[in-house]
């Protein structure tokens, strides 16, 4: 076992077998600033490659903020006195400033992407979302807390000096949506299991006419019941929803494939290019050739 002290942060990772666990996408080139207006990124990564076991430890001088999305694995966290299960389609929250630790199951190691960040209202919004949602958030939010990493991730690997104060903003708002979401109805584990049925029927089926009626239908109750239940927990209608995600996957063919835009379109499920284009400006303030061009990796 290593114990690998990282000074400025008076963190300890202990690992086996490796100096770090880390892959980093990115650390940043300025001084941290803790009063800064900004939302700032301290480091980003995503550890994929991770040794069969480790454990990271810090105290109460931590002067950045985490958010990180588990997509596999298993561990436990220590927060505020209390162990957390760690597990697959997981976000976690953490404040600056609170002692936690957490650790990867040797058997099942922890595969994630995370950030370290601090400005704007960071310490404040962290606070907040740990008191009222708890330090581990589970369900719906995860593939949209994932996504706004990923976009931020992918900023910062093409040009590591940009401004990404927006898009850590954006983050904390996806994850402090999901607490109006559930504000308004309770909602029971076989709810919550069919519209996560819903989530997955939409995204694979994105080329698709989907109507209100066949997303019912994969919940298994009436239309009326289902429109109702659907807007309580996602403050927006079914369509409305499924244009969000046809975009949100427009958003990630044009950073990482080079198919043509008529493709896309064809593929996400729009009657003709134009009216992609149409609603992907209505969406981004540019239109998909513009965000290619600003956002393309490779």
């Amino acid at each position: 076992m290593e114990y690998i002290k990282d000074a400025p942060f008076a963190n300890i990772f202990v690992c086996n077998g490796d100096i770090d666990f880390h892959d980093y996408y990115y650390i940043s080139p300025f001084k941290e600033i803790e009063d800064s207006i900004y939302y700032c990124v301290n480091r980003t990564g995503i550890e994929s490659r991770v040794p069969s076991l480790f454990f990271v430890e810090r105290d109460s001088t931590m002067s950045c903020c985490e958010v990180f999305c588990i997509f596999s694995g298993k561990g436990k966290l220590t927060f505020r006195g209390n162990t957390y299960e760690l597990g697959k389609n997981q976000v976690i929250v953490l404040p600056a400033g609170e002692e936690h630790s957490y650790g990867s199951d040797e058997a099942e190691p922890l595969g994630m992407s995370w950030v370290e960040f601090y400005g704007g209202d960071s310490r404040r919004l962290t606070r907040h979302i740990v008191d009222t949602q708890g330090p581990v958030i589970e369900g719906m939010i995860f593939s949209d807390a994932s996504a706004a990493l990923g976009i931020l991730q992918q900023k910062l690997m093409i040009d590591e000096r940009q401004n990404v104060s927006l898009e850590i903003y954006s983050l904390l708002l996806e994850i402090l949506k999901n607490e109006r979401r559930y504000a308004m109805v309770e909602i029971s584990q076989d709810v919550k299991a069919n519209f996560s049925r819903v989530e997955a029927y939409i995204d694979a089926h994105l080329r698709d006419g989907i109507t209100n009626s066949q997303l019912a239908d994969v919940c298994g109750i009436s239309l009326p019941y289902f429109i109702k239940q659907f807007k309580a927990i996602y403050r927006m209608t079914p369509q409305e929803f499924v244009m969000n995600r046809r975009l949100r996957k427009g958003r990630q063919m044009l950073m990482q494939t080079g198919l043509p835009v008529d493709e896309i379109s064809e593929m996400l499920g729009f009657c003709n290019t134009s009216h992609f284009i149409r609603r992907f400006r209505e969406k981004e303030k540019m239109t998909p050739a513009q965000y290619r061009g600003a956002y393309r990796i490779g």
